[in-house]
């Protein structure tokens, strides 16, 4: 399966990416296919590189008490890795396919070589993480919200 270029403008550079720009993805860029159950970041490890959830469904697990619990599922376009690749630590949650799933995988050093060698694409990717950030942010304020009033009963 190859890289599909435009669906990368529109999810995640979202701007027309030149051709020298596609070129250097395309060298960077691993395409990896997951069937249901299949693993795509394991919590506790340290995260071998950045995927770019090209299709499909996956939960976001946490082991809690000897359990997997799914605390979130996410779908096309989801960034994910990116917190143990740029703080360093290791993976804070499980990420397993849900059914068949399609993944682009900038490794560690390919994303360090964006880094250091491409500019504007490795700030749209920064921009891209803290859209998806904020994102996450603010689904967890509502989620406290609601969860505050549920157990205090109408807000203070």
């Amino acid at each position: 399966m190859e890289v599909n270029f435009e669906w990368l403008e529109d999810h995640i550079f979202h701007r027309h990416l030149d051709a020298d720009e596609q070129s250097v993805l395309a060298e960077s860029i691993q395409v990896s296919e997951f069937k249901k159950g299949d693993v795509l970041i394991e919590e506790g490890e340290h995260s071998d590189g950045l995927y770019l959830l090209y299709s499909g469904r996956a939960g976001v697990l946490r082991d809690s008490h000897g359990e997997r619990v799914r605390v979130s599922e996410v779908g096309e376009g989801a960034q994910l890795g990116d917190m143990a690749i740029f703080d360093d630590e290791p993976s804070s949650a499980t990420v397993a396919a849900l059914g068949e799933c399609v993944a682009y995988k900038l490794s560690r050093q390919a994303l360090g070589h964006l880094m250091a060698n491409q500019p504007d694409m490795s700030k749209d990717i920064m921009m891209n993480t803290i859209r998806q950030l904020a994102g996450i942010i603010r689904k967890m304020n509502s989620s406290n919200a609601y969860s505050q009033q549920f157990i205090y009963g109408r807000s203070v």
